[in-house]
């Protein structure tokens, strides 16, 4: 390199470029694009459940006031103020498998909205956002547990865990979700 006080410092600036990229290595290349699914994983009894993250509008704490319903099915476990709406909290086990869920510190609502069903659901416990390699998805398998077979729509093996993917659509769609009235 020549003197670089002799130098114009636009020319020292391209000599300094010049020498790193000579010296500089590629990035590693990533040889196959992983499509990965999103969802959000929650526990219903002794269940690991996930649902696509755009099934879900939110997660709350189970709210500490609701409004009982006059003749509507044990599951329905009343009416909260969200956000100045109303909305509905179901029991998603209670509704599917005839088991209320214990209220305690991990229980929490799911909150969806699909074609114009607002709806709160009761669960056990939300684990989290999920990130799953779609390789990994066996949509063909059926799940074991009779309660939820409707709505699942294949499984997830990662990790050494198999996560059930939960239709919550489908649910919102269902007779046995709509059907609230005793």
């Amino acid at each position: 390199m020549a003197n670089t006080l002799a130098q114009p410092p636009f020319q020292w600036l391209q000599e300094l470029e010049r020498r790193a990229r000579q010296k500089a290595r590629g990035l590693p290349r990533q040889e196959k694009i992983q499509q990965i699914w999103r969802g959000i994983a929650f526990r219903v009894g002794t269940v690991t459940l996930v649902s696509g993250l755009t099934e879900i509008r939110e997660v709350m704490p189970v709210p500490t006031v609701m409004a009982r319903v006059p003749g509507a099915k044990s599951w329905v476990r009343g009416l909260a103020n969200v956000h100045g709406q109303l909305l509905p909290i179901i029991d998603l086990q209670a509704c599917l498998e005839s088991h209320v869920t214990i209220l305690e510190s991990p229980t929490r609502v799911l909150v969806i909205n699909h074609a114009g069903i607002n709806a709160g659901l009761l669960v056990d416990e939300v684990i989290g956002i999920k990130h799953f390699p779609e390789q990994h998805r066996d949509s063909e398998a059926i799940c074991q547990d009779i309660w939820l077979a409707p709505y699942a729509r294949g499984v997830f093996h990662y990790e050494d865990h198999t996560w059930v993917v939960f239709d919550l659509h489908r649910l919102a769609e269902s007779d046995a979700f709509l059907k609230a009235a005793q």
